[in-house]
This record gives structure tokens, C-alpha cells and sequence, in this order.
């Protein structure tokens, strides 16, 4: 089974207010197996443009352990922290490349 990944992109107005996301979305995160792998501020783009100045990259061990992590109680308790400090946000859902056999 492919490991799953969450795309996240934020344009942030409010750096305390996300400090509240980040601190309160890391234990989440973990908690479903979770492993944040890029959270990048500085992007060197050298063709097209990204959506957003912060760009994360969340590796799970499967699509289903992202999605469990997204639907979750504790996550939804603090993901309102985000919206109220992003003026931009963005979340995608990818699946892990398995070369073929």
C-alpha cells in the first residue's frame, strides 16, 4: 500500500494565531502516524508560481491515515486556527508513487 500525503498552503496574516494551528496540529498529526517533512517559507521557483509563501508536505503511512488524521475530532478543534490566520489556504490529499513491479 502506498504511504499518503497532505499538501497544505498558506498565505499567513497571523503568525500567532497559526502558532496555535502549528502547535495544536503537530500531536495530531503524530498521533495518526503522521510526519511532517517540508514546511517551507522560501521557495527557489523556477517555473510557474506556487498557490501560497507557505508550502507543508505530511507524509502517513496510507491515503486512509491521512484522510482518518483530516476527519478527526482533534484535528478539527483547532483547524479553525488556520482559517482565522490564513488569508489563503489550500489542503490536498496525494497518493505515494509505487514504481511498477
Amino acid at each position: 500500500m502506498p504511504k499518503g500525503y497532505v499538501l497544505l498552503h498558506f498565505n499567513i496574516d497571523d503568525p500567532q494565531k497559526f502558532d496555535l494551528y502549528r502547535k495544536g496540529a503537530a500531536p495530531t498529526i503524530q498521533a495518526h502516524g503522521g510526519k511532517l517533512l517540508v514546511a517551507a517559507n522560501a521557495a527557489d521557483v523556477r517555473e510557474g508560481a506556487l498557490p501560497a509563501k507557505l508550502v507543508a508536505i505530511i507524509e502517513f503511512p496510507s491515503r486512509e491515515a491521512a484522510e482518518t488524521w483530516f476527519a478527526s475530532p482533534e484535528y478539527a478543534a483547532i483547524k479553525h486556527f488556520r482559517h482565522e490566520a490564513c488569508s489563503s489556504n489550500g489542503v490536498a490529499f496525494l497518493d505515494g508513487f509505487v514504481p511498477p513491479a
